[in-house]
């Protein structure tokens, strides 16, 4: 009676396919969680300025951009003022927000656009 011998454990080129994987995520990742971070800290900027609008009307377009500015600089983002858009509508104001970042994916590039937008009364 002979031992039937099996192998264990993994083979080098296993071994590297697995560290490229790894690494590819890895690299994909440190790109996408900045860009998830930032447009987190923009739908958290227009919601504040959706409580702030029910607290107190903002009266003015310059008023609202002010408030926008003002956001912006807390946040350190100061870089994306241009992004934002306030327009009047029968006595609202809406503010759309929309901006675009790239994904460096290897074999190419994805346009990554976002875009929201809210309404203050």
């Amino acid at each position: 009676m002979s031992k039937r011998i099996t192998q264990q454990g993994n083979s080098a080129i296993g071994f590297i396919l697995f560290l490229a994987v790894i690494g590819y995520g890895i690299f994909v990742g440190i790109q996408y969680v900045p860009q998830y971070i930032e447009s987190n800290t923009v739908r958290t900027i227009l919601d504040n300025l959706q409580k702030k609008s029910k607290m107190a009307p903002l009266g003015t377009i310059s008023a609202v951009e002010s408030a926008i500015d003002n956001q912006l600089y807390i946040n350190q983002m100061a870089d994306m003022k241009d992004s934002f858009n306030v327009m009047q509508n029968r006595g609202d104001y809406v503010v759309t927000v929309k901006y675009e970042r790239e994904l460096n994916l290897l074999y190419g590039t994805k346009k990554m656009v976002y875009e929201k937008s809210v309404t203050l009364k």
